[in-house]
């Protein structure tokens, strides 16, 4: 009876019983990307403006590459989709999440359009300023 109790606790707590299961439960890497300058724009109404920093979180390398050879696509979408904004729609966290979600949905697009792929996940506002 010892020996089976001994052969058990061996077997539970050997290094290959903890290392398969940590194999098969691995977290895939996630691919962050800094939008670089900033962006500073007008919003819409009187003398309001933006200030953002943006991160991507992106599926792929490839997405990474894509956005970076198209940056000024990119970053005029962003600027469109920015400024088309009244104050009072980007003050609110509610505004902000939407923001958020229109944002990944219109880099989608332009990614659609240069590069015949997608792969943006979501849009982080690393900075937000609105006065």
């Amino acid at each position: 009876m010892r020996s089976v109790i001994l052969l058990l606790s061996l077997l539970l707590l050997s290094p290959t019983a903890f290392s398969e299961d940590s194999e098969e439960e691995a977290a895939p890497e996630i691919i962050y990307m800094a939008l670089t300058p900033q962006f500073t724009v007008n919003l819409l109404g009187n003398k309001h403006y933006l200030r953002a920093s943006i991160q991507l979180q992106v599926t792929d390398n490839d997405t990474k590459s894509a956005i970076q050879k198209n940056d000024p696509a990119i970053r005029h979408t962003l600027i469109v989709l920015l400024s088309n904004n009244l104050i009072e729609n980007v003050s609110s966290t509610t505004g902000k999440l939407e923001l958020q979600d229109k944002a990944v949905i219109e880099l989608n697009k332009t990614l659609e359009k240069y590069t015949n792929s997608s792969g943006v996940e979501k849009v982080f506002f690393t900075e937000f300023v609105a006065q």
